[in-house]
């Protein structure tokens, strides 16, 4: 683990690779013979604190069989595939919007200033599709009956409404 200093800003790096894991066998032809081909490095963010961004260095390594001439990668079991964010990022934005009712704006200028990961609004957004639609309710009522006891007014955040238009509204010819 390498930490760097930025402006008392500490750059907390892990390092991770696949070669950490180096494969017993092909899973192609099962022979022993088994040899380094290509390496990616990513990066992936973690989540930070105040005064920690947190960063985890991944190489990516693919091997190749010596005998079926098969190229091959392994799934290693600290780093989720084809993301750039680790799990916990993914977590605590979803907690927070899906079970606490944060706002997606709000979260994400908390991951990006707070925890100092750098993500978009729309990224958070499909974390939260993904995971669940936030307060799935139907849009369409028109359909459905009102209540017996319906008054015709509709109370949103305290405020009433006249659901249908008023007698006076077409005399005028306005709307309200």
């Amino acid at each position: 683990m390498e930490k760097k200093h930025e402006d008392k800003l500490e750059v907390e790096i892990r390092e991770h690779s696949d070669a950490d894991f180096f494969p017993e066998k092909c899973p192609s032809c099962g022979s022993e013979k088994i040899k380094r081909k290509t390496y990616k490095m990513r990066t992936i963010q973690d989540l930070g604190t105040p005064t920690i961004c947190r960063r985890i260095r991944y190489e990516k390594v693919t091997f190749i069989c010596k005998d079926c001439k098969k190229t091959f990668t392994i799934r290693h079991p600290l780093i989720p595939p084809r993301t750039s964010y680790m799990p916990g990022v993914i977590k605590y934005a979803t907690l927070r919007i899906l079970k606490e009712g944060d706002s997606i704006r709000r979260v994400t200028k908390d991951l990006n200033e707070l925890h100092h990961v750098e993500v978009s609004v729309s990224e958070v957004k499909l974390w939260v599709d993904k995971e669940g639609k936030r307060g799935e309710l139907n849009v369409d009522f028109s359909n459905e009956e009102p209540p017996k006891d319906f008054s015709g007014f509709i109370s949103i955040d305290g405020t009433f409404k006249a659901a249908t238009t008023k007698k006076n509204d077409l005399k005028t010819g306005t709307k309200k």
